[in-house]
C-alpha cells in the first residue's frame, strides 16, 4: 500500500479518536465551570457532592472526611496520586465561591446564607488591561464574594477571598490548594472592658460551647455581650479539654484594673498548621500614661475570638504582646509610645480536642 494512503489513514484515524473525546468531554456530567476536574475528584460517598473537606496540615488530613453540603462524615485515606490532584486542581471561582461559603457556615458556623441555594449574579470582572490576575465578584441577597487569583499554575493558585454581608465584611481569607487560611486582623473580634470584671484573670482562656456565641448571644435579646451573665456564662465553659463537636472561642484578658484606659487590640491573627497546631496572635496593650484622665471604674480589658469545631488534637494558643503607654501632645492628639524590653513577652496556653 501506498505509504502516503496509510500516513492520511492514521491521522485520520487520530483527528476522529481525539474528536470523538472531545464530543465525550464537553457532554459529560462533570465537565460543568463550577466543579473541579473530574480526574482529580474525590466526592461525597452520599450524594456525589464535590464539596468535601479535610482539614489539612493537622494528623486528619486524608483521614477525616467531611461533606459541606450534606453534612456526611467518613473516614478514608486516598491514594497519594489521587488526593494530590485533588489539592492540586483548579477550581473555577463560581465553585470557590460556594466552597468558601459552605466553609464558613459548616466549620466557623457563620449565620450566613447556603449558598447553593441563592440565584447568583456578577462574574469576571477584570479590568481592562490587567494581564496575569484575574478577578471575579459574585451577588446574592446581599452577599457580595470577591475573588482573585493570579494566572499560574493550578498547583501554584491561590485564591484570595472577600466575603461582604450587607456592606460589612464577614470574612477575608485565601485558599490554597484547598486549604483556607487567613492572615488578616480578627474580623469577628468582640473587644469588652467591663463584663469580665472579677471573671477572668490575665491570659488565655479556651471556651467550649454548643454553637457560636455571638450567633447565639444574638438570637437572643436578653443581653447583649456587655452584659455580665454573658460573659458569666462563658466564664462556666471554660476548658482546656473539648470535644469535636464544641465550638470553640478564645479569650484573651488583660485582667481587672482599677481605672479605665488599659486597652487590648488584637493585629493580626494566624492559624499555623503544624503540631501541635498554633493559633498565634499579635496583640497591643495600651495603658494610660501620666496626666491621663480616665474613668474610676473597675475594668477588664479582653477580646473574644470565635474559631469554630475543631478536629482531634493538641492545640497551642500564642500571643505575642507589644506594650504601649498613651499619653496626649499639646494639641491634644494621642501619642502611643512602645515600652522597650529585652525580651519578647508571650503568652501561650495549650488544650486538647478529643
Amino acid at each position: 500500500m501506498n505509504s502516503r494512503i496509510v500516513t492520511s489513514a492514521v491521522i485520520l484515524t487520530i483527528i476522529g479518536l481525539a474528536t470523538a473525546y472531545g464530543v465525550y468531554a464537553a457532554s459529560s456530567p462533570n465537565s460543568t465551570n463550577d466543579s473541579p476536574d473530574a480526574s482529580s475528584e474525590i466526592v461525597c460517598p452520599e450524594d456525589g457532592s464535590p464539596y468535601v473537606w479535610t482539614p489539612i496540615g493537622t494528623f486528619s488530613e486524608n483521614f477525616n472526611w467531611r461533606c459541606f453540603r450534606c453534612g456526611h462524615t467518613w473516614i478514608k485515606t486516598y491514594p497519594e496520586e489521587v488526593y494530590e490532584n485533588w489539592r492540586n486542581a483548579f477550581l473555577e471561582p463560581a465553585f470557590v465561591r460556594d466552597y468558601t461559603l459552605l466553609y464558613l457556615r459548616t466549620v466557623l458556623q457563620t449565620d450566613i446564607s447556603d449558598p447553593l441555594a441563592l440565584d447568583w449574579t456578577g462574574g469576571r470582572e477584570t479590568p481592562e488591561g490587567i494581564l496575569g490576575y484575574e478577578t471575579f465578584v459574585y451577588r446574592a441577597s446581599g452577599i457580595t464574594v470577591t475573588i482573585g487569583y493570579p494566572v499560574a499554575l493550578p498547583e501554584d493558585t491561590v485564591y484570595t477571598i472577600k466575603v461582604e454581608v450587607g456592606g460589612r465584611t464577614e470574612w477575608e481569607g485565601q485558599l490554597r490548594r484547598r486549604e483556607f487560611v487567613t492572615d488578616s486582623p480578627v474580623q469577628n473580634a468582640v473587644y469588652d472592658y467591663n463584663g469580665g470584671v472579677g471573671l477572668f484573670d490575665r491570659g488565655i482562656h479556651i471556651v467550649a460551647t454548643s454553637c457560636n456565641p455571638l450567633i447565639r448571644e444574638a438570637s437572643t435579646n436578653a443581653q447583649n455581650t456587655s452584659g455580665i451573665d454573658y460573659w458569666q456564662q462563658l466564664k462556666e465553659n471554660v476548658t482546656n479539654t473539648a470535644s469535636t463537636e464544641d465550638f470553640i472561642s478564645i479569650i484573651i484578658s488583660r485582667g481587672d484594673h482599677p481605672t479605665g484606659g488599659y486597652t487590648i487590640l488584637i493585629r493580626s491573627f494566624s492559624w499555623l498548621e503544624s503540631y501541635p497546631v498554633k493559633f498565634r496572635f499579635n496583640a497591643d496593650f495600651t495603658d494610660p500614661g501620666e496626666g491621663v484622665a480616665v474613668t474610676q471604674a473597675l475594668t477588664n480589658p479582653l477580646v473574644l475570638v470565635p474559631i469554630g469545631e475543631l478536629s482531634p488534637g493538641e492545640y497551642i494558643v500564642e500571643v505575642h504582646i507589644v506594650q504601649y503607654i498613651m499619653t496626649y501632645d499639646k494639641q491634644g492628639n494621642p501619642i502611643y509610645t512602645p515600652l522597650q524590653t529585652f525580651k519578647e513577652e508571650v503568652w501561650e496556653q495549650s488544650f486538647t480536642i478529643q
